[in-house]
């Protein structure tokens, strides 16, 4: 199973590239490059677009493997990834406290449900923090759950979530003020 480390987006809401802003003077990219290189995952690449433009120049110089994406939104560049890779673990780009062991854990439960699925990671919402903003919230099973930013893409129409116990993971940066709160945990944290 390779990981695809999502890089391209807009980042309206920040003004800058997601990739390269930094958080406890590391950028955001190379948080998430060590929780990929930490966990079971074969290889790895980074999506990036032409909008992202600081973020793909950060890889080329640092000599990632990166693949160029359309740039038209997530859905789309999904789409483009799997014409190319037909299974991967996504990881945005932006989700600073994800660690090597969340990426094996939802590894392993493909794996378990015998590779006829798609899997999105997800946090109860009820666990999170009311100073933590929820990026995208949804219902299974009658209960609210939020998506992490961290999924097994494939081509099968089914897909179930996978459930992580940690709150940490809700944690998204698409707003100035997200930007903020998890730099004063960030500093805890790690």
């Amino acid at each position: 199973m390779i990981a695809i480390i999502l890089a391209g987006g807009k980042s309206s809401r920040l003004g800058k590239d997601k990739g390269v802003i930094e958080i406890g003077g590391k950028k955001m990219i190379d948080i998430v490059i060590e929780s990929v290189r930490e966990s079971k995952a074969e290889d790895f690449f980074i999506a990036t677009s032409t909008n992202a433009p600081m973020t793909r120049k950060y890889c080329e110089r640092k000599e990632c493997n990166a693949i160029e994406t359309p740039g038209e939104g997530y859905h789309e560049d999904l789409r483009y990834l799997l014409s190319r890779h037909p299974e991967f673990v996504s990881v945005a780009c932006d989700i600073p406290f994800i660690k090597g062991e969340h990426i094996d854990a939802i590894i392993d439960f493909y794996y378990e449900k015998s590779r006829r699925i798609s899997i999105t990671g997800a946090v109860p919402r009820d666990i999170i923090p009311s100073y933590v903003v929820p990026s995208y919230v949804f219902e299974y099973e009658n209960r609210e759950l939020v998506a992490v930013g961290l999924n097994v893409v494939t081509n099968a129409k089914r897909n179930l979530p996978f459930v992580f116990n940690d709150p940490l993971l809700a944690v998204n940066i698409n707003t100035g003020y997200d930007l903020g709160m998890a730099s004063s945990i960030f500093s805890v944290y790690r």
